[in-house]
């Protein structure tokens, strides 16, 4: 019986997701599998547990990790933003290196932190252009939550990227998406997902095995200046869901945004206005 487009993504989607939580399985060839995150030491949080077994994959953070204010910088003992951006770059290579992915797995535009709502069209271009030249069949990326800043226009940037091949009729990746944290009547709700009434797949749950969480473990430590953000962060559970259609004119979370109680350069109403010029400007009919 023959597939349509439609059927074979599906196919493909909830094969990849049978494989990740077959934690008895091997090697996993993701050759043309692209993990996009906003942060080095945000794809240790998502999935740092997968890595080892995630073969050929390919990583690429939106930002260097260092924002244009000083103050985490100099918290971390660096006079220059650059100095401290190079170091990000050093922790990653080593997190990431204690399961198996080389150096040149490792892409990262170089965007400042705190910087990605504002440079959303540049990104999309970018992540579509990635995408084609590599053949990406699916992409692990942010979940659409409210938590940074950062990590939303990251999740923006990927839908708008497969977007625009859509409308190139060029086949678009799959999108499976991680949570990092986002906010909940008033506290912090750490790697766990917002509700969606409208999603059709439950969640996949994947606990790690005493070995894999104390390399997870190692690759939290290997992330130094992070330290004390990463303290309150889990290591034994990892969580996977295919992403929804979101539609990014609409705050997530119902509102309720955990960067509005920080100054992390972004609140609501900007935002709003941020993703819908970037929707104008990629010429993209509508979100959903």
């Amino acid at each position: 019986m023959n597939l349509d487009a439609g059927q074979r993504e599906q196919s493909f989607r909830d094969k990849f997701l049978g494989l990740l939580g077959n934690t008895d399985h091997g090697p996993i060839d993701c050759s043309r599998v692209m993990a996009v995150f906003a942060h080095p030491d945000d794809e240790t949080i998502a999935m740092g547990g997968q890595l080892a077994r995630l073969s050929g994959i390919r990583l690429l953070h939106v930002t260097d990790g260092a924002p244009a204010c000083m103050r985490d910088a100099e918290a971390n003992g660096f006079s220059r933003r650059e100095d401290y951006a190079a170091a990000r770059k050093r922790e990653l290579a080593v997190a990431v290196g204690l399961a198996g992915v080389p150096r040149e797995a490792l892409l990262t535009p170089a965007v400042p932190d705190q910087t990605a709502a504002f440079r959303m069209p540049v990104l999309a271009h970018l992540l579509a252009a990635t995408f084609s030249v590599r053949r990406t069949t699916l992409v692990i990326t942010h979940a659409y939550e409210g938590g940074h800043p950062d990590h939303d226009a990251t999740a923006l940037a990927v839908h708008a990227a497969c977007r625009m091949l859509e409308e190139r009729n060029m086949p678009p990746p799959d999108i499976l998406e991680c949570p990092l944290y986002h906010a909940y009547h008033g506290d912090w709700v750490l790697q766990d997902f917002t509700p969606l009434p409208e999603a059709d797949t439950p969640a996949l749950v994947i606990k790690l095995g005493n070995e894999v969480a104390q390399v997870k473990r190692q690759m939290f430590h290997a992330h130094a200046t992070q330290r004390r953000t990463l303290a309150d962060f889990a290591f034994e559970t990892e969580r996977f869901r295919p992403a929804p259609c979101y539609d990014f004119s609409q705050l997530p979370n119902g509102g309720e945004l955990l960067y509005e109680w920080y100054d992390w350069g972004l609140d609501g109403e900007t935002w709003l206005r941020l993703a819908e010029e970037a929707r104008r400007e990629l010429e993209l009919p509508r979100w959903f």
